[in-house]
């Protein structure tokens, strides 16, 4: 293994095309946004990738289920981390029950890792009874202040980061300061990685944002969206907006709008928006 690079982003981004997986964890665009704050490792294997992850002071490996020869990738990467001198093999398994492990592991569920994924058709409409309160939020913005909806661009991206202090300013959290980082490292890359965004104004105002990519064709994952409080109905609004310009650029299927990570206010919301499924994330570990 070695340590993740840009240079490795070109190579992650062809094979991750290839996957069926819907998870958020095998995009490039998502590697490299927060490539500081997980100081992962990668290997390539046959057909894909796997990953060497800082998880508050773990070793945690992850690669896509469909990998060719998964079970000889396991033993692999077993023996890399016992030469390395851990003593506990951590791999996360993402969104099939767990299967083609050796014997010895302890799979625990982890609930708090699980992305959330969204009909696409469903956050660009908010069609039917379910979306009728999401649908008079959007309706009372549109009343309420003089709208519109701009793409992302080199000319507009420091607003991205002034909603992102805005917002930062009434929250607490050791991840605020990485957020900020990845957000920063999103808007400055200059290639290509199937990423789009979009800033949602209010009376002039820049009201809330977001940013994702379209990692395969059936999918767009969601990397950050933020929506200032005191503009009513932002967020439903932006979720919307930024879907509907997303699928114009290329259509998909469903939307991962990502994880909580065990937040009660996080994990009301996303449920709130009635996920078609959730991706069960399993942490299988083994004594080395």
């Amino acid at each position: 293994m070695h340590p993740l690079t840009d240079a490795d982003l070109e190579t992650i981004w062809l094979c991750q095309r290839d996957l069926s997986v819907l998870s958020s964890e095998f995009d490039a665009f998502r590697l490299y946004a927060w490539m500081p704050l997980d100081h992962s490792l990668i290997t390539f294997w046959h057909n894909t990738f796997a990953l060497r992850c800082d998880v508050q002071g773990e070793h945690w490996y992850i690669a896509p289920a469909e990998t060719e020869d998964f079970t000889g990738l396991i033993r692999t990467l077993m023996e890399y981390e016992r030469a390395a001198g851990g003593k506990t093999f951590r791999f996360l398994y993402v969104e099939q029950p767990p299967a083609g492990f050796p014997e010895g592991f302890t799979a625990t569920p982890r609930r708090d890792l699980y992305d959330y994924l969204y009909s696409a058709d469903a956050l660009a409409s908010f069609q039917g009874h379910a979306y009728a309160a999401k649908r008079n939020q959007i309706a009372q913005f549109k009343r309420k202040y003089t709208w519109r909806f701009e793409p992302i661009s080199h000319a507009n991206q420091d607003v991205c980061l002034a909603v992102m202090d805005a917002w930062d300013a009434s929250h607490t959290g050791a991840l605020l300061a990485y957020e900020r980082a990845a957000v920063e490292r999103i808007l400055s890359l200059p290639a290509n990685y199937g990423q789009s965004g979009g800033i949602l104004f209010a009376n002039g105002n820049p009201a809330a944002f977001a940013i994702g990519s379209h990692p395969r064709p059936s999918l767009l994952d969601i990397e950050v969206e933020k929506a200032l409080p005191e503009y009513t109905g932002a967020y439903s609004s932006i979720i919307q907006a930024y879907t509907q310009y997303a699928y114009s650029l290329s259509p998909f299927t469903f939307v991962n709008r990502e994880e909580d990570m065990g937040l009660d206010n996080l994990r009301e919301a996303k449920l709130q928006l009635k996920p078609v499924r959730l991706i069960e994330k399993t942490l299988m570990t083994a004594p080395l």
